[in-house]
């Protein structure tokens, strides 16, 4: 994560960290060593405890470090000085390192580094984020030594830079990362983070061109040298000189904006490939692919033409076109080849499967399908596939296809189960359960499947029976365990929810999921300390196990460490953006922080990735209520029960909304409606009193108040409605006893 280069204020260009004049234009450049120098173990910002220096160049370091607030978790710090530079250079080293610092705070992608704090301390300012293990791209460049890197390797690579291209480009306003190249991508395993953005800009229509000329030469796409305005084709152009140089070993910043065509280089790129890369490396940006999501679909089916042992090789004649994703273009070549006998394709593909390498084993499926569309076992296999990959709605209709060729296919009818549940289609799933019972009634599978298609409709009691029952059949099922704990704990029989959940993790001790479920449990049973742990093992065994980040961010919230809190959410979204239940989370606590705008934001992010979710409304109710929006707090709660009308909170909240706007008779409606659903909700019962005195229904005021009195009678606020009521009553001295016990539980 180490700045290599510093670049030249009078042309733009990037320069070794450790020269003294510019190798492009020759303008001498204002360098002097001012970072990296702190010693292991210095505090800085009362907090950051440095461990190691990692890499240094030109005016920045970047150090390994421990967050001594957050259990020493590891963190890097970027450093930044301006000591040695002109007042010029100084505010535009500054605004970059602001800028950057401005726009990874904002961002939240899976390949991204998550930023969590900046500061200035003795001249220097500091930037801190995520601390990424593994190597750079640049390493493994290094290391070949001028020869071609692994073309799935590159293939997969590319893929990823995509997705996080598409991501800034979608932002708005876009981003433009405008340096892309191989010491900016670090690895970790198969994953890739993009790092370093302290050049990247936001896109400005309208904007003839850069105000500064920045770029790595030989990556950076014409545009970004003065002539117009770097826009997401930029990042296309670099993508590609980043492809193309990974994929040859030719270092393009040798002879920039020169290409030659990639397969003459390596035999191995295909002219699909060779194609994309020259679209993608025109001098013109607008001949350059529109969209990195345009790319991605390229690098896709190649990757899957490749895996089938369909894709065209350069040796071959082009003789045609193959049907291939809209968006793409180029010719391609038709292959034909003598297939294996179907059966042994069959058992091939089901080995993919099982070793879960899912793009090989739907090539396979989809191969036998091509040649005989009537296989049960073939669709059955790419349904089985297509769920592994939670392509759930594709898998639903594969086990539908098989079950027309073959009715009493069980293993088909669980799968078209499972699919229908993940749906939330309970009631058909739980038709296709009961139908391969039918058909298999000791089928331990079809009865786990059966279990939580009813837990999903509520029915608990039937559910623990179908769990029970699968166990009856396999006892070592550990997923029927972890189901039968869930229901447990949904009918509050802790204990015994605990013991399922002990028997899980005894079968399976490495899975996340079961490590999950045991923090979960022992969350609503108060042992927060013990939760905590349970959470921190399911985290051991998968790092980026969302369910696990926000089970640790709820325990940190009930113990009221709001920021900690905070920043496991955070985690959590790193690991799956799309995570509903941590936005409207997240909305909770911010609310709870004061900060009701973003508050806002992540409970309308929760609404728009599931409009079905009532307490995201419920929550974004609140929040605009603190806002004294209660217009839209109405509409907000009334969406809420519109997705569950006997929703408490909601009920309350509308009341909440109603009184505000002077409805008083509609808002007692609503507080009724709440305790109807349920009668030991104190703040309806207090909400009800005020709006009774209001109306003058004095008696009725009263008995609310003592309602809500007997179930908290710690709360000044319930005395407070009591003795109100009590002085309309004229009951005057039984009113200052009651706010003489207001006044004591305030310690007044």
């Amino acid at each position: 994560m180490s700045t290599q280069e510093q670049f030249c204020e009078n042309c733009g260009a990037a320069n070794a960290a450790t020269a003294h004049f510019c190798q492009y234009c020759a303008k001498a450049l204002p360098f002097r060593h001012t970072t990296g120098s702190l010693p292991e173990q210095t505090l800085l910002s009362g907090r950051y405890q440095l461990e190691t220096l990692i890499g240094k160049g030109g005016m920045g370091a970047v150090y390994k470090a421990l967050d001594t607030r957050f259990n020493n978790r590891t963190i890097a710090i970027k450093e930044m000085s301006k000591a040695g530079l002109s007042d010029t250079s100084a505010q535009e080293a500054e605004d970059a390192f602001e800028r950057e610092a401005l726009l990874l705070a904002d961002l939240l992608h899976p390949n991204l580094p998550r930023i969590y704090d900046h500061f200035s301390e003795n001249e220097r300012s500091y930037l801190v984020m995520d601390f990424i293990e593994g190597r750079s791209i640049e390493d493994d460049v290094e290391k070949a030594g001028g020869k071609p890197l692994p073309f799935d390797d590159v293939l997969d690579w590319g893929k990823q830079l995509c997705d996080v291209l598409g991501y800034l480009h979608q932002h708005q306003p876009p981003i433009i990362f405008r340096d892309l190249k191989p010491s900016n991508v670090m690895i970790n395993g198969n994953h890739i983070y993009l790092i370093d953005f302290g050049i990247a800009r936001v896109f400005k229509p309208g904007q003839s061109h850069d105000t500064v000329a920045l770029g790595s030469p030989g990556f950076a796409a014409p545009e970004q040298y003065g002539k117009a305005q770097s826009t997401p084709r930029s990042d296309i152009y670099s993508l590609g000189a980043l492809l193309h140089s990974l994929l040859t070993g030719v270092d393009p910043s040798e002879q920039p904006f020169f290409f030659r065509p990639a397969s003459a280089l390596n035999p191995q790129v295909p002219p699909e490939l060779e194609d994309l890369l020259e679209r993608m490396l025109q001098m013109d940006a607008d001949k350059r692919p529109a969209s990195t999501q345009e790319v991605l679909d390229v690098l896709r089916y190649i990757e899957q033409q490749r895996i089938s042992g369909t894709l065209s090789q350069p040796a071959i004649n082009i003789v045609g076109k193959t049907s291939i994703p809209s968006g793409m273009t180029g010719t391609y070549t038709k292959t034909t080849s003598s297939a294996p006998e179907t059966s042994q394709l069959l058992q091939d593909a089901y080995k993919l499967y099982a070793q879960r390498r899912v793009p090989e084993a739907l090539a396979l499926y989809d191969r036998v399908i091509k040649t005989d569309s009537l296989n049960a076992q073939a669709w059955q296999g790419r349904g089985l596939t297509q769920a592994l990959n939670g392509q759930h709605r594709e898998a639903l209709k594969s086990f539908d296809r098989a079950l027309q060729l073959d009715p009493d296919l069980v293993t088909s009818l669980n799968g078209k189960g499972v699919a229908l549940n993940r749906m939330r289609h309970n009631r058909d799933a739980l038709s296709a359960f009961d139908r391969a019972i039918l058909l298999e009634p000791g089928n331990a599978v079809a009865w786990n499947g059966k279990g939580a298609a009813l837990s999903a409709l509520g029915l608990t009691d039937q559910a623990l029976n179908a769990f029970d029952t699968a166990l009856s059949f396999d006892s070592g099922m550990a997923l029927a365990w972890s189901n039968k704990s869930l229901v447990l704990r949904q009918m509050k029989h802790y204990s015994e929810a605990f013991q399922a959940a002990e028997k899980s993790l005894s079968l399976e001790p490495n899975s996340a999921l079961n490590w999950n479920s045991k923090g979960l449990i022992l969350f609503e049973m108060g042992q927060l300390r013990e939760s905590y742990q349970a959470y921190q093992e399911a985290i051991r065994r998968d790092p980026r196990f969302a369910p696990a980040l926000y089970g640790l961010g709820n325990v940190l919230y009930a113990q009221q460490k709001f920021k900690l809190a905070l920043d496991n959410y955070d985690r959590a979204l790193q690991c799956d953006p799309n995570y509903v239940k941590v936005w409207e989370r997240r909305g909770q606590i911010l609310q709870d922080l004061g900060n009701y705008r973003k508050a806002l934001e992540s409970y309308e992010r929760a609404t728009q990735l599931d409009p079905m979710f009532a307490p995201a409304w419920v929550g974004k109710g609140a929040v605009l209520s603190r806002m004294e929006r209660y217009d839209l707090a109405l509409t907000a709660y009334d969406e809420a029960l519109r997705r569950n009308p006997n929703l408490p909170a909601a009920l309350n909240g509308r009341g909440n909304s109603l009184y505000r706007l002077g409805n008083y008779s509609a808002a007692l409606l609503a507080y009724d409606g709440a305790l109807k659903a349920n009668p030991r909700m104190v703040s309806a019962l207090h909400n009800k009193s005020l709006i009774l005195k209001l109306l003058g229904r004095y008696n009725e005021a009263l008995q609310a108040a003592e309602a809500a009195i007997s179930l908290a009678p710690g709360d000044p606020d319930n005395w407070l409605r009591k003795a109100e009521a009590l002085r309309k009553l004229y009951r005057k001295k039984d009113a200052r006893a009651a706010e003489a016990e207001a006044a004591r539980l305030r310690g007044m």
